[in-house]
């Protein structure tokens, strides 16, 4: 379990900015303001985009907080055959590329299964994305032994899926599991009657600070 360790998106922009940042002192010198204006656009997307707010966790413990920014795109009663073995509920969450792309963790446990998963790079508001599109399984398990998995879902311009933890460390809900960068798509799968769902579709979620369902018991 590695306690100091903390995720930083931003390390992950680093490159480009230092770039963006280098043409525009040469745009801004040479008075090239058709190279410096659109580096300068890119930086604040880029800068924007990897951004990281700190935000509340609810207080109450029960409460499972949402695992990405975004948009509720449906709600669905299915089979998952991979980590929770059973009925379930899928809670599927379509980020913009205006939303935060991190993926906080939905409620304390282990992550205890990972998979990557090759595939398309559909639009994420696409049905068949979550099926065809590259993604990653991120199976945890709570400390009383129920198993809840996070699904990040390449995009259309998202492709590159990046996981911050390696398999059975301990992450407290709200912690960083990984990130996708740019336009993608983010899914909750909870076994079926464990929990009651306070969302529905259309409703704009937020990270760590929305709670998605409530814990029966």
């Amino acid at each position: 379990m590695r306690r100091d360790f903390k995720p930083s998106p931003l390390k992950l922009a680093m490159p480009l900015l230092r770039w963006l940042v280098f043409l525009m002192i040469v745009g801004a010198f040479g008075r090239w303001w058709a190279l410096f204006w659109p580096c300068l656009a890119l930086f604040l997307f880029h800068a924007a985009f990897h951004r990281n707010p700190r935000r509340p966790l609810p207080e109450d413990p029960k409460l499972l907080i949402a695992p990405a920014d975004g948009k509720i795109t449906d709600i669905t009663e299915m089979d998952e055959p991979k980590f929770l073995k059973g009925k379930c509920i899928r809670v599927g969450i379509f980020l913009s590329v205006f939303d935060v792309h991190v993926q906080p963790s939905p409620c304390d446990g282990a992550l205890r299964f990972v998979e990557y998963l090759p595939g398309q790079f559909l639009d994420a508001r696409n049905r068949d994305a979550s099926a065809r599109n590259e993604s990653q399984l991120l199976g945890l398990e709570t400390p009383d032994g129920i198993r809840i998995m996070v699904k990040q879902i390449s995009g259309a311009i998202a492709r590159r899926i990046i996981l911050w933890r390696l398999l059975n460390e301990e992450v407290k809900r709200g912690e960083l599991l990984g990130m996708i960068r740019y336009g993608s798509r983010v899914e909750l799968f909870l076994p079926a009657g464990f929990a009651e769902i306070l969302v529905k579709e259309g409703d704009h979620v937020y990270g760590c600070k929305t709670p998605i369902a409530r814990r029966k018991k």
